[in-house]
């Protein structure tokens, strides 16, 4: 990187939002430390035990009503189907797992 500009965006798995009865978005949860898989299901699982998951019906692309917001697992031969896959992380519980958002 010399001679080159630092910055731009760094992503990392693990963060989600919160929301509150109503489907209200009031801020966000991240969670860094391990896989990005599993910093995602320690995020969930938190959010859950907080009573912020209302999110029932909000949409999603994860194709889940139950975990909307949920890493898609599809990536085969290199490239997700629906254009948002993640690779699966070693040493991670199943995604099925993950308690179903609320209304």
């Amino acid at each position: 990187m010399v001679g080159s500009r630092i910055g731009g965006v760094n992503v990392f798995g693990g963060g989600l939002g919160l929301y509150a009865t109503g489907k209200a978005l009031i801020g966000g949860l991240g969670v860094s430390g391990d896989t990005s898989c599993a910093d995602h299901m320690i995020a969930w699982r938190v959010r859950s035990l907080l009573d912020l998951d209302h999110l029932k019906g909000v949409g999603g692309v994860s194709g889940d009503a139950n975990h909307p917001d949920n890493i898609i697992f599809d990536i085969t031969n290199g490239a997700s189907a629906g254009g948002f896959g993640h690779p699966k992380c070693i040493n991670t519980a199943d995604p099925s797992t993950l308690p179903a958002v609320r209304p």
